[in-house]
């Protein structure tokens, strides 16, 4: 009897775990529109990504937190240069931070307090031609404190750079 008493706590004890780890990991998601793709195959090996002009006033500090992620991920995690060969104008063009405490205060129920971000980006061609364009949206629904918007931001970097490496590597 004292065996089954010690599994039934066990499995509390690891239920109540998993429920913590859930709710303390950012619950959000990114996705890529493909609004023009390539019409021929290119690989690059150097790219610049900058900023053009955007539609909504979006805060520095994201700003600056989404050119720092996107920088590592393009020369870092995948590889490229930097340089000219392709280069990438992007800009902001929705940006809703939502509500941190409605994001804590719901645990992530529903999309109350979801913080959301998209960003187009242009690929250009030496030429300043426009050779392919997509949008990445991302997402922050819950998490630690209600999450930080940063990780929308971090999953729109991840999306924008993850389409680079398959399409121009």
């Amino acid at each position: 009897m004292k065996a089954n008493t010690r599994i039934f706590k066990g499995l509390i004890y690891l239920s109540l775990l998993i429920t913590i780890i859930i709710i303390l990991v950012g619950c959000g998601a990114g996705k890529t529109m493909v609004l023009k793709p390539s019409e021929t195959k290119m690989h690059v090996s150097t790219v610049d990504a900058f900023e053009g002009d955007s539609t909504v006033n979006i805060p520095e500090e994201a700003k600056s937190v989404f050119r720092e992620k996107l920088n590592k991920l393009l020369y870092k995690s995948e590889g490229f240069q930097k340089g000219n060969e392709l280069k990438i104008r992007y800009r902001f063009i929705q940006y809703n931070p939502g509500s941190q405490f409605t994001r804590y205060m719901w645990g992530g129920l529903g999309n109350m307090g979801e913080g959301t971000l998209t960003i187009e980006a242009k690929y250009l061609d030496t030429n300043d031609k426009e050779i392919a364009t997509i949008q990445s949206e991302g997402k922050i629904g819950s998490g630690v404190f209600g999450g930080s918007f940063n990780y929308a931001i971090e999953k729109c970097a991840k999306e924008i750079a993850e389409y680079t490496k398959q399409n121009f590597k």
